[in-house]
């Protein structure tokens, strides 16, 4: 495989990543929606109502600059490659680097957010703020989920970048 081939499978999947964070998001605006429309209003309930709206629309937002931003990504690598390969490879290899090693620090980014948002939901006694944490808790967990997915992709133009000597 080329490496604009392997560029392009790279970049598709980490769009894959922000349409996921979409679909994230309009799940919590829908969820959202139904505890707006049909569960009784408690503090609970408000509380998860305008977590889940916020990190819907936040996160939706996030996924759909992440998508752009992996377009940049592969328009700016193809015209890089063509103005000089040996360059495009050494400078991809370096971010890609500084990816793969920041993947780890991400997901325990996400993980701490998620044993947050947990320990407020076991130990603090304030319904509304339980509703938010719940809303949280949600977010980062489909985070961990949809950033381990997008891991093998990662790896793999990590892996096709050492293989190709710059």
């Amino acid at each position: 495989m080329n490496i604009l081939e392997s560029l392009e499978a790279y970049t598709s999947a980490q769009k894959w990543v922000g349409i996921n964070f979409i679909i994230l998001g309009i799940l919590l605006l829908v969820t959202a929606g139904i505890i707006t429309f049909f569960v009784t209003k408690t503090p609970l309930a408000t509380g998860m109502k305008w977590g889940a709206l916020v990190a819907g629309i936040l996160i939706i937002i996030g996924g759909y600059g992440y998508g752009n931003f992996n377009n940049k990504i592969l328009s700016e690598g193809k015209i890089s490659y063509e103005k000089n390969s040996s360059e495009f490879v050494r400078a991809e290899h370096e971010r890609m680097e500084k990816v793969n090693n920041g993947f780890l620090g991400y997901q325990l980014v996400f993980a701490a957010f998620l044993l947050a948002s947990l320990a407020v939901i076991l130990f603090v006694n304030l319904p509304y703020l339980k509703g938010i944490a719940f809303a949280v808790t949600i977010l980062f967990a489909g985070l961990i989920i949809i950033e381990g997915f997008s891991h093998p992709s990662i790896e793999t133009y990590t892996k096709e970048l050492r293989e190709i000597q710059p």
